[in-house]
């Protein structure tokens, strides 16, 4: 758990790249009880602000990280990984470890050459704070994988950010992260679709995020806790096939909402919703999606 633990052994931990998730697990890790022992950003100013809150060193370099930590974890955005992870000189033993959700072990090919362990520690969350979102690893999941013994080792630290774990070892990596952005950055372009179904209805945009945003968190805790069939409410869940014309009439006035509104409802069709055969084959039909 975070917050006064005493100093974890046997990994001293390095971050390549000083962006939101670098400094939300810099600091996480430090809270720990873990040693962060460098920290990198082609911006010093970057780098030290989140050494500040660490005792790190601030460093411009991965290299530099690289030379003093026994963990390094490649914070970057996912198309330079490799290349960051080429340019610096591994010792054998060492640990280097990306952090993206779509990326195999393949990424750290350069490090595995020099004897080095490859490995990812994925958070399944968003950092949009940067540091100050160190307290939300508590109770969300890590994607892990590791050669050896390391993946074991990446597990216990997502454990003690307050974690929980799944393992990534042959798991398809690109459905993987895509079921993650579909559950996270699709969920703001639901927010944006919303909005504009709002201000098309007569509604003041800028009175909408206050209108929906309660909505949108209470839907959200219901999936977090909830069968999806219990965390369903509204027409479909209840089977109210008037009120879906209603919506696809209105809609009307702007088809790619329209669309939209029909490819999800599709969507819920595929729960067991518990409808009669004549219901479930009106809504099939009333929405164009296909009898699952």
């Amino acid at each position: 758990m975070l917050g006064g633990m005493t100093q974890q052994s046997g990994m001293r931990f390095g971050i390549a790249g000083a962006g939101r998730l670098g400094g939300a697990l810099a600091v996480g890790l430090h809270a720990a009880g873990y040693e962060v022992v460098a920290v990198s950003s082609r911006r010093l100013d970057a780098a030290e602000a989140i050494a500040m809150l660490t005792g790190a060193a601030a460093e411009t370099s991965p290299q530099a990280v690289a030379d003093v930590a026994d963990v390094v974890l490649i914070t970057t955005a996912d198309g330079v990984v490799a290349e960051v992870c080429s340019g610096i000189r591994w010792r054998p033993g060492q640990a280097a470890v990306h952090c993206s959700g779509v990326l195999s072990l393949d990424a750290l090919a350069a490090a595995r050459e020099a004897g080095a362990l490859a490995g990812c520690l994925h958070p399944l969350q968003s950092f949009p704070r940067g540091a100050a979102d160190a307290g939300r690893f508590l109770g969300i999941t890590f994607g892990v994988e590791g050669d050896g013994d390391l993946g074991g080792r990446l597990e216990a630290v997502a454990c003690a950010l307050g974690a929980n774990v799944v393992r990534l070892d042959g798991v398809d990596r690109a459905l993987y992260h895509a079921s993650a952005i579909l559950a996270s950055n699709d969920v703001v372009a639901l927010a944006a679709a919303a909005t504009r179904a709002w201000t098309l209805a007569g509604l003041p945009r800028e009175a909408a995020r206050a209108a929906l945003g309660p909505l949108l968190l209470g839907v959200a805790g219901n999936v977090a806790t909830r069968e999806l069939t219990e965390a369903l409410t509204g027409p479909l869940a209840r089977g109210d096939i008037g009120t879906v014309e209603r919506h696809l009439v209105a809609l009307s006035a702007d088809p790619a909402l329209q669309d939209l509104y029909r490819r999800l409802a599709g969507e819920l069709l595929r729960l067991p919703l518990g409808h009669t055969s004549e219901v479930s084959e009106r809504l099939y039909a009333l929405l164009d999606a296909p009898d699952t």
